[in-house]
């Protein structure tokens, strides 16, 4: 019933209903007075159908007010346009009576370009760094002055060298600093600038640069302190020695002492009788004493930074010599010809240890594998691999059969591992399950894997798993064996004693077989 109704609908029905309307009543009091009206209590419908008309009729009534403001406001724009062409035409008029004057608007746009291109010309680049922007500032007035350019294009031909830096300028600057070049160029330098503390060091730690002459690095200089000179406002010879002295005792100062002394100052600068009664204060107030750690290279200086390579800490010369000594007998054999140091006794070994070696217990270690080949080569075996003669290095480290790529096609791998060698390379490589036989007749064993592209080596190996595949060679020589043991009956049984070793030995030398028809036979199984 109250829906999209607004209190003004709401006090129109409460009066159509003839109730009284109080300043003070709320939304809620206005329903409450409805729904105890006589009229809602005798025909609720009828006053629904009022609430809602006085809805719709708010509604078409803003409605009509939007359609007449937008005709208004379309009116208006009609009449600007009419006005700009009014304007138009009375400029193209003009243009016709005067073609001098397009000609002069078009030569100020190129005359202010020309301008920029030269005196981007005659001055330095933007620098990047900030305790350059002084030398900026100089080759840019001095060429100002080459131009002979007027004062109100200085701050626009500013603002556009100094393109993307000049964004967060033009953020806060007023408007009336906009055309002043002295406000906008100390703006800048407030944005960019280096605080005299830092312009003073960064003059001490200058460093010729490797594609610049003594002569720029002269000016360089020359233009730094005279930089610095001017942040501390010094015009004077005297004012310049109380600036020299003051900097040379506040690099006497300990780090604490030193940043006091810093926020104390501000832009600022002590005279030296003023930085030392500062000093003497805040060193007094803090520990009662005025004993100070003072700083051998300056504050914020970076001692070794200069310091050659061959550079060697000079001995203070008062340091405490040692008393020459009296007795200079040697302790070991008591002769005063010589030290200890040079005396033939100190490595000769005691005669009571002499007398004792052979009471004492001894050990002697030799190894047998240290100058074998078995220790200095590396064992290489001739096995087969799905069926293809390939020569394996066993290597008592390998924790996976490794192959290389080029003897075997994997299309599909059924995972991936990371193979990790002593040196720390890393690669991910294939795994697949690749059947291995110590001969091709023999049965074969499969096992897990890895096929690498970059293996130099054919094949690697553990021993255990040739332990293995010799292992189920053998285990089929005993089987035929027994086989052959049975065909050949009671005759050939006292000759399989010698086969059964020579399997063991992997020997297949026969001539201890006297028998010619069992030697053939045992040659044919072998084979």
């Amino acid at each position: 019933m109250y829906k999209n109704a607004l209190k003004e609908d709401l006090i129109r029905v409460v009066e159509d209903l003839d109730g009284t309307v109080e300043s003070t009543d709320t939304i809620a009091k206005l329903k409450t007075k409805i729904e105890n009206s006589s009229t809602f209590e005798s025909d609720p419908d009828f006053v629904k159908t009022l609430i809602k008309n006085c809805i719709d009729e708010r509604v078409s009534r803003n409605e009509r007010d939007l359609e007449k403001q937008k005709i208004e406001l379309a009116k208006l724009e009609l009449a600007q346009l009419e006005k700009e062409v009014e304007l138009q035409t009375a400029k193209n008029e003009a243009l016709s009576l005067n073609p001098a004057a397009k000609v002069e608007e078009k030569q100020f746009e190129t005359n202010i370009e020309n301008m920029i291109k030269s005196i981007k010309t005659l001055s330095l680049p933007v620098p990047t760094r900030s305790e350059n922007f002084n030398l900026f500032f100089q080759s840019l007035e001095r060429a100002f002055l080459t131009k002979k350019i007027n004062d109100e294009y200085k701050s626009e031909i500013l603002i556009n060298l100094l393109g993307e830096r000049a964004h967060n300028v033009l953020l806060y600057i007023k408007k009336e600093e906009l055309n002043d070049y002295e406000k906008l160029k100390s703006t800048v330098l407030r944005e960019f600038q280096l605080t005299p503390r830092e312009c003073l060091n960064s003059f001490k730690n200058a460093v010729k640069s490797s594609g610049e002459t003594y002569i720029q690095f002269a000016a360089r200089l020359t233009a730094n302190f005279q930089y610095y000179c001017s942040l501390r406002k010094v015009n004077s010879f005297e004012s310049l020695c109380d600036l020299l002295i003051s900097d040379k005792l506040f690099e006497t100062l300990n780090k604490e002492t030193a940043t006091h002394i810093g926020i104390r100052e501000a832009e600022d600068w002590f005279r030296p009788i003023d930085l030392a009664k500062e000093c003497d204060i805040y060193i007094s107030s803090r520990s009662g004493s005025r004993k100070e750690t003072p700083i051998a290279c300056g504050y914020t200086e970076d001692p070794f930074k200069n310091r050659p390579r061959n550079y060697k800490p000079k001995i203070k010369d008062n340091y405490p010599q040692y008393l020459e000594r009296q007795n200079k007998n040697c302790y070991i054999c008591g002769d005063s010809s010589h030290y200890a140091r040079d005396c033939e006794k100190r490595f000769k070994p005691k005669e009571s240890h002499i007398h004792n070696r052979k009471n004492a217990n001894s050990l002697k270690v030799k190894s047998e594998k240290q100058n074998s080949d078995e220790f200095a080569q590396l064992q290489y075996v001739n096995i087969f691999v799905e069926n293809q003669p390939v020569t394996a290095l066993i290597d008592l480290g390998c924790q996976i059969p490794v192959l290389n790529s080029s003897l075997i096609s994997v299309n599909k791998p059924s995972e991936e591992i990371t193979l990790s060698s002593c040196f720390g390379e890393q690669r991910m490589v294939a795994v697949k399950p690749i059947n291995i036989s110590l001969t091709q007749r023999s049965p074969s064993l499969s096992v897990r894997t890895a096929i690498s592209p970059t293996l130099t080596a054919e094949f690697i190996i553990h021993p255990s798993v040739y332990t293995e595949i010799k292992k189920l060679s053998h285990a089929k020589s005993d089987v035929l064996l027994n086989e052959s043991e049975s065909s050949l009956g009671a005759y050939a049984y006292p000759n399989s004693v010698f086969f059964a070793n020579v399997i063991e030995n992997s020997s297949y030398d026969l001539s201890h077989v006297k028998n010619f028809n069992i030697r053939n036979d045992l040659s044919s199984l072998i084979i």
